[in-house]
């Protein structure tokens, strides 16, 4: 039987899965027709399983336009793609792809010798690679250093590799952040984005790439951007947004309701103190979230009246242009961009 993809999709067949540690997999699709499917390094796809499931993931190698996508999947307990792919032998399994989506893309600026410097979190490392990768090949000779940053050292599942590229490329510096080492690492310790505000490297006319998890991602702005000085525009990030919606219990915050209007009907539901309301909203089959929280889609905007609209702060840079383009009216505004706030408690909100 023929698949025919939705509009906007390619088909893709998963043709290797291959472990990169315990949590992570290494992922290859490969067109099932052939036809190319170019991507900028940096950017990411939504992946639509069999059942209308999507996640957003980065490619992790850089565009050969050979049909090939390379990505890193962690594995998270609980998760529906996670379950999947692990379930049973998904090798030769049809998904489609839609994108590519974002904007953290290689910006060849400044002088051959400003700075390019990489902070990556987990498996925030895989369009690092790609953009790293990329740039080696085309003869890049600004100065680059990766930071990347894990719990233990198992959670550099690459180190390897980075270690092999440094040894070949004098101008690239290779430096692995643990946060809970053992007594037997000789490292750096604590968090990513504190080693390199503690190298206090030269900001002026550099360019910071950070992709990993939002904490990360958003500290690492504050440091380098509010307190040392760099260029906002400078700064290009991806957060990655977990696809599994938090829960009181799990996380140990109060419960708060999310009352949703949609066809309709409302939706009471529960979303943990703090956390996103993109996964809330997603998990109740409410809204797509095809980006994955990178506010580059539109998929996931919604109506919120005041005097909720009120309660929220003002929309960033990237929520605001993106919100401008979408001719999106007043109250309107993005899921993946709100985070639920004690006074957020009873929010009413419209999808769709």
């Amino acid at each position: 039987m023929t698949v025919i993809p939705p509009a906007g999709e390619q088909l893709f067949r998963l043709a290797e899965i291959h472990p990169l540690s315990d949590e992570v997999r290494r992922v290859v699709l490969s067109s099932v027709d052939g036809t190319p499917f170019p991507y900028q390094e940096g950017q990411f796809v939504c992946l639509r399983l069999p059942d209308g499931v999507q996640r957003s993931y980065s490619p992790a190698s850089p565009c050969r336009n050979d049909g090939r996508i390379e990505l890193h999947i962690r594995l998270l307990h609980g998760g529906h793609f996670s379950g999947w792919l692990t379930g049973d032998d998904r090798t030769g399994s049809v998904v489609s792809v839609s994108g590519p989506y974002g904007e953290c893309v290689w910006r060849a600026c400044g002088t051959p010798h400003s700075p390019v410097l990489m902070l990556g979190t987990g498996t925030g490392i895989a369009p690092l690679k790609a953009l790293l990768e990329q740039a080696l090949s085309a003869d890049e000779r600004r100065p680059i250093t990766l930071y990347w940053g894990g719990r233990q050292e198992s959670d550099l599942y690459l180190r390897d590799h980075f270690d092999a590229l440094a040894r070949r490329h004098a101008h690239f510096r290779f430096v692995p952040v643990l946060a809970e080492p053992t007594d037997s690492w000789h490292g750096q310790r604590g968090f990513v984005q504190d080693s390199i505000v503690g190298e206090r490297p030269p900001l002026a006319d550099a360019t910071v790439y950070a992709c990993g998890s939002p904490l990360m991602v958003a500290s690492a702005r504050a440091q380098l951007v509010d307190t040392l000085g760099l260029a906002p525009d400078r700064f290009l990030a991806d957060a990655f947004v977990p696809a599994v919606a938090a829960t009181a219990e799990s996380s140990g915050h109060s419960a708060l309701t999310v009352n949703a209007h949609a066809n309709g009907q409302t939706h009471a539901l529960k979303a943990a103190a703090g956390s996103p309301l993109m996964p809330v909203l997603a998990k109740a089959g409410l809204l797509a979230g095809v980006c994955g929280g990178q506010a580059a889609c539109g998929t996931c905007r919604v109506l919120v009246p005041p005097p909720w609209s009120e309660r929220l702060p003002r929309p960033d840079r990237q929520e605001a242009r993106l919100l401008l383009a979408l001719d999106s009216l007043p109250g309107h505004r993005l899921a993946c961009r709100i985070s639920m706030a004690a006074d957020l408690d009873g929010l009413q909100l419209a999808c769709g």
